[in-house]
């Protein structure tokens, strides 16, 4: 079996296809989104509690 064929999928490929992206960019924004809301809670917390020293 070639890996093309296989690739194709047929009649549904624009489907499957699209789906594979729309969740591979939402897994990529979700992840970056929480990355920036960890590295800002972070900086909260440090200046919050040098303060408080």
């Amino acid at each position: 079996m070639d890996i093309i064929t296989v690739l194709t999928f047929d009649k549904y490929a624009s489907y499957i296809w699209f789906s594979y992206g729309l969740t591979f960019t939402m897994i990529a924004i979700l992840f970056l989104r929480t990355k920036s809301i960890h590295r800002n809670t972070v900086k909260q917390l440090r200046a919050k509690y040098l303060r408080n020293l």
